[in-house]
């Protein structure tokens, strides 16, 4: 399912647009995808970085020693 968005334009833009065959409408919606896409991979980006953060104050060896015991618990 589609919506229709519209946009304001000034004359001369809108001028130059049709004067070059521009297709505005696939312009727009390819650029909102990669602005979409831009954030969401900011957004990756700070989640990682929170991860980062946060793990750098894990005791390693302490981690690994807890994995052990897990898995050698284990059926």
């Amino acid at each position: 399912m589609t919506k229709l968005v519209s946009i304001r334009l000034d004359e001369q833009t809108m001028a130059e647009a049709k004067r070059l065959k521009i297709n505005y409408s696939e312009i727009m919606r390819e650029s909102l995808k990669k602005e979409i896409e831009r954030r969401n991979e900011k957004d990756f980006l700070e989640s990682l970085s929170k991860i980062h953060r946060m793990l750098k104050n894990v005791d390693h060896e302490q981690l690994l020693s807890d994995l052990r015991k897990d898995r050698d618990q284990r059926p």
